[in-house]
């Protein structure tokens, strides 16, 4: 056959060299089967994004509301909800053990259209309903239309939130949130798979046509969806035990410092209004618009760090004696029974020996045959005794009032009152003060004596001996340094390590202010009668005059008002 022959019938013609070829002058259009494998592609790069997004959340809420999000995204459907499985205690009765009923909590659901969040609801744990079915037999179920289901099955779907909210579940796709250890977190049922190129598929905001728009979820959904769910699983898994993680040592915290307040339950709702004080101050600082501490800032985990120092910072009190933490005068109730004992035992004894002396005196005259003394004489003893016993009266009143701690040395002159008290015993011919007595009464300033004072301020190395104990975890690693400098002064007058403004944390100084403040304003506590707001911020100007606190800080804690916190709590337990 020659070439002429074979391009007349065109069975191998080819095209002259330069011709146009007919099918490049159509748009180029994939087959289908490469358009699904790459639907199919583009699916699981999702899958992967999914993954990757979960497992940087750490917050249980934002992972529930992602899930949702990728849930819907990935299917094409209109709505989805997350059940999670918990266990409620409740009180065995009749024994001492707990018993535990397992159920389904409705977390959380999501709707192109439909904005109101339902109710938190509780399912008992069996396989009546759909969601209770996956959780129990860990398997997927897909419903084409839940007001169809078939009778011989055993769950049945419950019409009642789609009458609460004017919808209407038709396609169903139900997965079990099964970890990686194969127990069921939850259950995730997305709802109402809406048909490709349909109006309510090309514009979101649509309403949705239940009767037209909706379809069947696929094969492929239930696939995906599967290993979605598994991951969902494991992230929540994941940021549940941190939660727990976090809330096991909130409690413990809590329980300690319960701990210290049962030790001095005078300083009661102390070591809060400390934490929330520190707390609002730390974040007054951060907002400082102006002034030297306008560039100080502090994240969220410095802020809880912080709290937790503050929280913790008198636990070492667990290691002082009751009596010296509930002190409440500068002699023990016993020594100041044993002082005005003292001072009644003079009294009878001036009276005793007066009217001795008289007895005396008379039983002479009578030997000697002389006159018994005139009435004014007897009269002159009397006055005489009476006079010794005002005198006593006027030194019980001025060792009652040095027996009062002082606030700040200025309240009184506790040196010419006690300088007094030791003229009149004198005067008198009495020892009514012993050498000790003397010198705690004689105290400038709050009741402890030097003893007592450096065991009470051994209380903050308790607790920087027992905080470093603890595994702090690196964003909080500098609790037990912030604790353990809360009574440090900036001039390096305070304890226990005697450190000067630059060797302080910031955090502590703060912590300082807030502590000083609280224990100025508290009406607990036995040793003090409670100040003012405006008497306690005089004596933190004072003590900042003197270089002790921190004078652009409390400059901040007066001006943006954060010692109103500590008020407000204190008027609120009252009420």
């Amino acid at each position: 056959m020659s070439d002429s022959d074979q391009n007349s019938n065109g069975s191998k013609a080819s095209k002259p060299v330069g011709s146009i070829n007919e099918a490049q002058t159509q748009p180029s259009v994939a087959p289908p089967e490469i358009k699904k494998n790459q639907s199919r592609m583009d699916r699981y790069r999702s899958l992967v994004d999914i993954g990757i997004a979960l497992s940087s959340e750490k917050e249980v809420s934002r992972i529930l509301d992602l899930i949702l999000e990728k849930a819907l995204e990935t299917t094409d459907a209109d709505a989805a909800s997350i059940s999670l499985t918990e266990n409620i205690r409740i009180d065995s009765i009749g024994n001492s053990g707990q018993k535990y009923f397992p159920v389904l909590r409705f977390h959380r659901n999501a709707n192109r259209n439909f904005k109101q969040h339902l109710h938190d609801k509780v399912l008992t744990l069996d396989d009546t309903s759909i969601a209770g079915f996956v959780a129990i037999h860990g398997s997927i179920v897909r419903v084409d239309d839940c007001y169809q289901i078939p009778a011989d099955v055993p769950y049945k779907f419950n019409p009642a939130t789609d009458q609460e909210t004017d919808y209407r579940t038709i396609s169903m796709l139900s997965v079990p949130m099964q970890s990686s250890g194969g127990k069921v977190r939850g259950v995730l049922q997305i709802l109402n798979k809406i048909r490709p190129g349909s109006p309510s598929a090309q514009n979101k905001k649509a309403k949705l046509d239940f009767a037209n728009d909706v379809i069947t979820f696929t094969d492929e959904d239930a696939e995906l969806m599967q290993v979605f769910a598994s991951q969902a699983a494991i992230a929540l898994e994941n940021a549940r035990l941190t939660e727990d993680i976090e809330n096991l040592f909130e409690s413990f915290i809590r329980a300690s410092v319960t701990a210290i307040e049962a030790r001095d339950p005078t300083t009661s709702g102390h070591s809060d209004r400390v934490a929330v004080l520190t707390v609002e101050f730390a974040r007054a600082v951060h907002q400082c618009p102006e002034g030297p501490l306008k560039t100080t800032e502090f994240s969220e985990q410095q802020i809880r760090e912080l709290r937790y120092a503050a929280l913790l910072h008198d636990f070492g009190k667990i290691g002082v004696r009751e009596s010296v933490l509930n002190k409440q005068f500068k002699l023990y109730p016993h020594e100041m029974e044993t002082v005005l004992l003292r001072l009644d035992s003079a009294r009878a004894r001036q009276e005793m020996l007066a009217w001795k002396d008289m007895a005396t005196e008379l039983a002479q005259m009578i030997e000697r045959g002389e006159q018994a003394p005139t009435r004014d004489r007897l009269l002159g003893i009397s006055k005489k005794i009476d006079l010794f016993a005002q005198q006593l009266q006027q030194v019980r009143l001025s060792i009652v009032k040095a027996n009062q701690p002082q606030i700040v040395e200025e309240d009184f002159d506790i040196a010419s009152l006690m300088s007094w008290i030791n003229k009149t015993s004198r005067d008198l011919d009495q020892t009514l003060l012993t050498p000790e007595e003397i010198i705690k009464l004689s105290l400038p300033k709050g009741s402890l004596s030097e003893e007592e004072r450096r065991e009470i301020e051994s209380h903050v190395s308790h607790t920087y001996s027992f905080l470093r104990q603890i595994a702090w975890t690196e964003d909080l690693a500098s609790v037990p340094d912030i604790a353990h400098a809360h009574h440090e002064k900036c001039d390096g007058s305070g304890y226990p390590r005697g450190l000067t403004n630059e060797h302080i944390p910031i955090q502590a100084k703060m912590m300082t202010i807030s502590d000083i403040y609280d224990a100025l304003t508290s009406m607990d506590r036995p040793y003090k009668p409670a100040a003012s707001p405006e008497r306690a911020l005089e004596i933190l100007q004072l003590e900042a005059r003197r270089g002790k606190l921190d004078l652009d800080l409390l400059k901040i804690f007066v001006e943006a008002q954060v010692f109103r916190t500590a008020d407000g709590m204190r008027m609120r337990k009252a009420s």
